[in-house]
């Protein structure tokens, strides 16, 4: 009897000694799903935009064209989001001030600005301080509402000059170096495409540029001091009707003219040499479209850059109502598109050397 009692007290010490031991280790394995009707395993959840007030930067003057579309996309913001949009305006140099307080926000998403081509100019001509084509300062978020297809300028000069298209002036300019004058329209997209055109085929050199603004440039073209002005295709067909003046190119890289609807100007402009017209496939390069973009600051989350875009792309799906007339104010023309941000800077970084010859030339 004594020695069953005695194994049993050895048992008993036993035990207590192993449950006193080391405990087996935490696993660190993450946690496997829950049983189905159990709840399961959470993860962070994705940031939402707006997440208060939004601010858009705009470079431009209150009551400009740039202006009446920001406007346009900081209500329609309001209207999809419930967000309260301020959209805040400078247009010293072109905006410069508003681009370094882009820069210095918060990559939250929730302070963008609007920014365009002619921009670039504006680096390379220091008055910014950074290039909007480097992407370490500015984030893409999309495009701006703009018309589509992308329409032209047109270059005119009196009917009494020695040349009737491009070829012929090209011909006679090299013949008689400065002897024609073209009128320069400073920071002017249709002074841009010009030069983008007589920069790009080496012509550049051999007229005499002239700087003015629209008002003297017209005055210029039509009192015989200056030879070569370009201007809308509203305006110049206004002016080839009489035929005291006459085209010589125009700066379009397409012939599809749907965006004026019914409009009769189709009937004077249609048959005006473009781009491609008068150098093939080549004219696409000297092509300028005038397409602007919202950027935010670098560093912005990628689900909040999708999540803006996905907001003010929106737009472009209104057939009717409100926001689609809104978005008719420019020009008048049926319907308005924004742009891929990855499909400007594209065009942006295209053009980026042709816009510092430009800048440097005044």
């Amino acid at each position: 009897m004594k020695k069953v009692v005695a194994l049993l007290l050895v048992l008993v010490m036993a035990l207590a000694f192993t449950a006193c031991g080391p405990k087996a280790p935490t696993p660190t394995t993450a946690p496997t799903a829950a049983p189905i009707g159990q709840p399961q395993p959470t993860q962070a959840p994705a940031p939402k935009w707006p997440n208060g007030d939004v601010t858009i930067l705009c470079g431009n003057a209150v009551g400009s064209l740039f202006d009446i579309n920001v406007r346009t996309v900081a209500d329609w913001i309001t209207h999809k989001t419930g967000a309260k949009v301020i959209v805040e305006n400078n247009d010293t140099g072109g905006g410069a001030n508003l681009a370094k307080k882009l820069i210095n926000a918060k990559p939250d998403g929730q302070t963008i600005m609007l920014i365009g081509m002619n921009n670039i100019l504006n680096y390379h001509a220091g008055i910014w301080e950074v290039n909007p084509c480097d992407t370490s300062k500015f984030k893409l978020v999309c495009g701006m509402i703009q018309p589509l297809p992308d329409s032209g300028c047109i270059l005119l000069t009196q009917a009494d000059q020695p040349y009737n298209n491009w070829q012929e002036l090209e011909e006679y300019a090299k013949a008689n170096p400065d002897t024609v004058t073209v009128a320069s329209m400073p920071g002017k997209v249709m002074d841009t495409k010009m030069k983008s055109l007589f920069v790009q085929t080496g012509l550049s050199e051999y007229i005499r540029w002239v700087s003015t603004d629209s008002a003297g440039a017209t005055a210029g073209l039509l009192g015989g001091t200056i030879n070569i002005v370009i201007l809308d295709e509203t305006t110049a067909a206004g002016y080839l009707k009489d035929g005291t003046l006459k085209p010589i190119i125009n700066s379009r890289d397409n012939d599809d003219f749907s965006a004026y609807g019914d409009d009769p100007v189709v009937d004077v402009i249609k048959d005006i040499p473009n781009l491609i017209d008068v150098f093939g496939e080549k004219g696409k390069a000297y092509a300028v479209p005038n397409r602007s973009m919202f950027v935010a600051p670098a560093g912005t989350p990628d689900e909040i850059i999708e999540q803006i875009a996905a907001v003010i792309d929106a737009i472009d799906l209104e057939t009717e109502g409100e926001f689609y007339e809104r978005c008719r104010v420019n020009g008048g023309t049926s319907k308005y598109y924004t742009w891929p941000g990855d499909e400007v800077m594209a065009e942006w970084n295209r053009l980026d050397a042709v816009l510092k010859t430009i800048a440097e030339m005044g």
